[in-house]
């Protein structure tokens, strides 16, 4: 960041002291007569491309005469802010997108699991082994459903506690699991 509002402020310098006019050796006189003493046409241009530090004083007696303020001069194009958050939420949506395929393949590998449990329940004729295969039955939906499931409840900005399954859930989980099944 400190790197960008050194880029921003010597980008800007140019752009200013040019739409003014002024050439580098007028900007470096102005220097000079503000207590800048030792300031040259070579300072400014050294400035101009980033090849020395700027001090805050500098800095500010230099916005003060292009007739800017150092916040102005060190803030990014709106170009420039844009294409930075965008680079930002494409890191988010990518980070997020990989931690919902990380559920899903834990989701998938349960599915299987609660499969292979039913399959061993099904040895068993009582009725523990019915209840049991009969509780699983309610929560297994395939991922593709589950995953279209949770679009849908990310969406709804209504919901009281996302983290609750509610029984309207599972009537939305059964209506795409039969939507799914009839394609």
């Amino acid at each position: 960041m400190e790197r960008d509002d050194e880029a921003n402020f010597a980008r800007k310098m140019v752009e200013l002291r040019d739409g003014a006019g002024m050439s580098q050796s007028e900007l470096a006189r102005q220097m000079i007569a503000r207590g800048f003493e030792t300031y040259s046409q070579m300072t400014v241009s050294r400035t101009e491309k980033g090849d020395r530090p700027i001090r805050l004083g500098e800095a500010r007696v230099l916005a003060e005469i292009l007739g800017s303020s150092v916040d102005e001069m060190t803030r990014g194009t709106d170009l420039e802010e844009s294409l930075r958050m965008a680079d930002k939420i494409r890191g988010n949506l990518v980070s997020s997108m990989m931690r919902v395929a990380g559920d899903l393949a834990d989701y998938t590998e349960l599915l299987h699991w609660s499969a292979e449990f039913r399959s061993r329940l099904s040895r068993y004729d009582d009725a523990a082994a019915q209840e049991a295969r009969e509780a699983l039955a309610g929560y297994e939906f395939p991922a593709s459903v589950v995953a279209t499931w949770a679009a849908e409840v990310a969406g709804d900005w209504t919901r009281d506690a996302p983290e609750a399954l509610v029984w309207t859930d599972f009537t939305r989980l059964a209506e795409l699991r039969e939507a799914a099944d009839g394609k």
